[in-house]
C-alpha cells in the first residue's frame, strides 16, 4: 500500500510542525503550485497515501498503542517497583519520561516518540495541507475530490483525538500553512469542532459515495463506519469532561449506532469466535478501521513494543512472557464457574485450583511442569528477516464489538437497560458465555466486558478514564496489589494526562506544560 509514493513521502518528511509554512528548494518541486496545479489524480493518491504513513509513524512505529493505552495502570504482576517500566504502572508519569526520555530528545519509543505531538501533528497539517490543495489537482471527478476531502477530516480528527487523549488541550490548527502559533484550545472545545466538522462530512454525502462503509477491498482507509466510531468514542469522551451535557453525548452515540442500522450487521459483522485469529490478521467483516502490516513488503510494525510481542514466549523460544497479568484481575475477568470460550482461545495453560483461583495450568496432560499463561489472541507467526512476528496482522484500531459496547454502555447511562443488555449479549454470545440478566448492575456488567473483550487493544486505560474507574479501587486495583487507583483531586488536576515534550515548547511561545507533572 505504501510502495511509490517517494515524492509524497519526502514532502511530509518536511512538514515538522513548528508553526510555519513548508519551505522547500524549487528543484524538489514539493508541495508548491507545480505538484498541486500541474499535478495529476495520481500525485493526489500518492499525497493521501503519506498521510496514512504519518499515522503509522505516530502509533505503531511506536509504542503509542501498547504505553498509552494497554499498560498505563495496568494490573500487570510481575514488573515491581525496581522495574523501570513500573512507573508507569504506577501512573508516575515524571519518573517515567526521566527514564525512558531523560534527555527530552522525543525519540524513544516507549515515552519519547509517544509524548512529542510533532508525530501526530504531521497527520494533522499534512491533512489541512490537502484540503487546502486537492481542489487544485486537474482530473478528479467530485465524488474523487469529496471522498479525499473526507479521508483527510477522518484523519485529521483522528490525530486530534489521539492527542487530547494524552494531553488535555492541545494548539487547534485547521489551516494548512499555518504561521501563527496558537496556544492550547480547551479539549471539551477541540472535540466539539471534531464532532462538527465529522458530521458535516456525513450531511454533504447522503449518497454515500465519498465516504463508503467500506473504500475499497479493505479496513485501511477512511471509511463511514470508523466515522461513527470515531465520533461515538469523542462523545464517550466529552461525557466525562463536560458532565454537565453528558446526556447530550449519550444521545448522541445511540443515534450514531443507529444510523442505517449499521451496528446490526448490515455493513459489519461479528464474527464467530472460531474466526477471531482472522480478525486480528485483519481485513475481516468485523473490522473497521486498521493501520496496515505488510510482512512480505517490508511493512513491519515496533514489534518490540507490540502487545502480543510482552504476552507470548514461545514462539519467541523464550521461558516465559516479558509481561504477566496479574491471577486476580484474570479471576475477575474469567472466573471458573462462568463458562466462555475466550479462556480457552486467547489463553494458553489458563487453569484453576481447587478453590476457583487462577493457576497456571500444566503444558499438555502428560506433564506436570508448569507453562507460564499466555495470552494468544492475536497470534498471527510469521518471521522478517530473522525476526519472528508474533502478530502479523494489521493493527485493529476499531471494530464492531467495540461500538457495540459504546451503543450498550450509552443506553444504559440513558436508562434504556433492556436494550443495552441486549447488546452487551451480542458480544456474551458470540464468546459462548452466560448471558447478563436483568439482575447484574449493567454499568459494570458492560465495563467489565469491554476490558475481557479488548484485552491488548489500546483502550484500557482510556476506559478507566473516560468511565473515571481510574478513582474506584473495585474497577482500578486487585486483591494481589496490581492495577492503580489515582486519588480524585489528581484526576481533576490532570494526572490522567502526558507531560508536555519540550520540544513544543522551543518552537511555540504560547504552549505551557501540564502542571501536574511539573
Amino acid at each position: 500500500m505504501w510502495k511509490n509514493i517517494s515524492i509524497a513521502l519526502v514532502l511530509i518528511a518536511t512538514c515538522i510542525f513548528s508553526g510555519c509554512k513548508l519551505d522547500v528548494d524549487d528543484d524538489e518541486k514539493l508541495p508548491g503550485d507545480k505538484f498541486w496545479n500541474d499535478g495529476t489524480p495520481e500525485n493526489a493518491e500518492a499525497f493521501m497515501l503519506s498521510i496514512y504513513q504519518c499515522l503509522r509513524t505516530a502509533t505503531v512505529s511506536n509504542g503509542f498503542f501498547l504505553y498509552s493505552g494497554d499498560l498505563r495502570c495496568a494490573p500487570i504482576a510481575n514488573y515491581t517497583s525496581k522495574d523501570k517500566i513500573y512507573t508507569l504502572l504506577s501512573n508516575n508519569m515524571a519518573a517515567y519520561q526521566g527514564h525512558f526520555d531523560s534527555k527530552e530528545e522525543g525519540k524513544s519509543t516507549t515515552c519519547g516518540a509517544i509524548y512529542n505531538w510533532k508525530n501526530m501533528y504531521r497527520v494533522v497539517q499534512s491533512a489541512n495541507i490537502m484540503l487546502e490543495e486537492i481542489g487544485n489537482i486537474k482530473g478528479l471527478s467530485s465524488e474523487e475530490l469529496a471522498g479525499y476531502k473526507a479521508e483527510c477530516v477522518f484523519l485529521r480528527s483522528l490525530a486530534y483525538f489521539f492527542m487530547v487523549r494524552l494531553f488535555g488541550d492541545v494548539p487547534y490548527y485547521t489551516e494548512g500553512y499555518a504561521a501563527k502559533p496558537l496556544p492550547r484550545t480547551p479539549m471539551v472545545t477541540v472535540l466539539k469542532n471534531l464532532l462538527v466538522d465529522l458530521q458535516t462530512v456525513l450531511d454533504n454525502d447522503p449518497e454515500q459515495k465519498a465516504l463508503p462503509w467500506k473504500k475499497g477491498t479493505n479496513n485501511l482507509r477512511a471509511n463511514r463506519g470508523a466515522t461513527l466510531m470515531l465520533m461515538m468514542h469523542i462523545n464517550m469522551w466529552l461525557a466525562c469532561f463536560d458532565n454537565a451535557n453528558s446526556t447530550v453525548y449519550y444521545s448522541a452515540v445511540k443515534r450514531l449506532a443507529e444510523i442505517d442500522s449499521w451496528i446490526d450487521g448490515t455493513y459489519y459483522t461479528l464474527l464467530s469466535i472460531e474466526q477471531m485469529s482472522n480478525l486480528f490478521r485483519g481485513n475481516s467483516s468485523e473490522g473497521v478501521f486498521e493501520i496496515a502490516q505488510n510482512i512480505t513488503a517490508g511493512e513491519v510494525f515496533d514489534t518490540d513494543n507490540m502487545w502480543t510481542s510482552k504476552v507470548v514466549y514461545e514462539c519467541l523460544t523464550k521461558s516465559a512472557p516479558e509481561m504477566n497479568y496479574s491471577k486476580a484481575f484474570l479471576k475477575e475477568l474469567y472466573p471458573m464457574e462462568v463458562d466462555d470460550r475466550r479462556k480457552n482461545i486467547w489463553f494458553a495453560n489458563l487453569g484453576y485450583d481447587d478453590f476457583g483461583e487462577i493457576i497456571v495450568s500444566s503444558s499438555s496432560s502428560s506433564s506436570s511442569v508448569a507453562r507460564e499463561i499466555e495470552v494468544v489472541k492475536m497470534l498471527n507467526i510469521d518471521q522478517y528477516q530473522s525476526k519472528v512476528i508474533p502478530n502479523s496482522g494489521n493493527y485493529i484500531v476499531f471494530r464492531l464489538a467495540d461500538a457495540i459496547l459504546l451503543y450498550a454502555e450509552a443506553l444504559d447511562k440513558l436508562g434504556e437497560a433492556a436494550t443495552a443488555l441486549i447488546e452487551v449479549n451480542r458480544i456474551r454470545d458470540r464468546a459462548e458465555a452466560i448471558p447478563f440478566d436483568e439482575t447484574v448492575k449493567l454499568a459494570d456488567a458492560i465495563y467489565w466486558e469491554r476490558v475481557r473483550e479488548l484485552m491488548g487493544e489500546g483502550q484500557y486505560f482510556y476506559d478507566l478514564v473516560r468511565t473515571e474507574r481510574l478513582c474506584d479501587p473495585d474497577s482500578s486495583t486487585f486483591s494481589d496489589g496490581t492495577g492503580y487507583r489515582e486519588k480524585r483531586a489528581n484526576f481533576i488536576q490532570g494526572a490522567w494526562t502526558w507531560p508536555i515534550y519540550k520540544g513544543a515548547l522551543a518552537v511555540n511561545p504560547y504552549i505551557s506544560k501540564n502542571l501536574y507533572w511539573e
